[in-house]
């Protein structure tokens, strides 16, 4: 019998684990311009990294090995919606849910390209890994204040961590 696991729950232990705190939310959700003024310069550059890679490309490509562009716009498009979603900070059960519902689709086969794998956790770590080098730069480019650009970005790597836990969670076979 399998346990089902209270992602809620969870999500708020994360939020406690990293003390993510209301002040955290309110520099991410005053940061969201900044955010959305360069996430799709951001996203696009993440998916020529992935590109370089044959274990991620295989994702964006057609039947024949070339690149899919449409699929790589759309993906690109869905990374620009997660960022919107994010910047507004949210810890309600409808956000956990998205973010379960990213991991479930990255740690299943797809139906449409069943000779696929599942997308291997690293290229999700790799992700969060490199939005939190660029949010640090954008921080201290865009903000005039150094402490507030230095506090932005540690509330975004709070912020990212604890998401990255529920972007990981059909990975994630702990506590099951």
């Amino acid at each position: 019998m399998s346990e089902v696991m209270d992602w809620p729950a969870r999500f708020q232990e994360m939020i406690d684990l990293v003390e993510f705190t209301e002040s955290d939310r309110q520099l991410i959700k005053d940061s969201g311009s900044i955010m959305l003024g360069n996430v799709r310069k951001l996203t696009e550059d993440i998916y020529d990294r992935l590109l370089k890679f044959p274990g991620s490309a295989q994702f964006f490509a057609t039947p024949d090995g070339g690149r899919d562009e449409k699929r790589i716009e759309d993906n690109i498009q869905t990374m620009i919606s997660w960022v919107r979603a994010s910047v507004t900070a949210p810890t309600n059960q409808g956000f956990v849910r998205y973010l379960v519902g990213i991991s479930q689709m990255h740690a299943n086969i797809p139906v449409h390209r069943p000779e696929n794998t599942p997308v291997a956790p690293r290229y999700v770590i790799a992700t969060i890994s490199y939005y939190q080098t660029c949010i640090d730069d954008l921080m201290h480019q865009h903000l005039s204040d150094p402490e507030v650009a230095r506090r932005t970005c540690v509330a975004w790597n709070k912020w990212l961590i604890v998401m990255l836990e529920l972007l990981l969670a059909s990975y994630l076979q702990h506590d099951r």
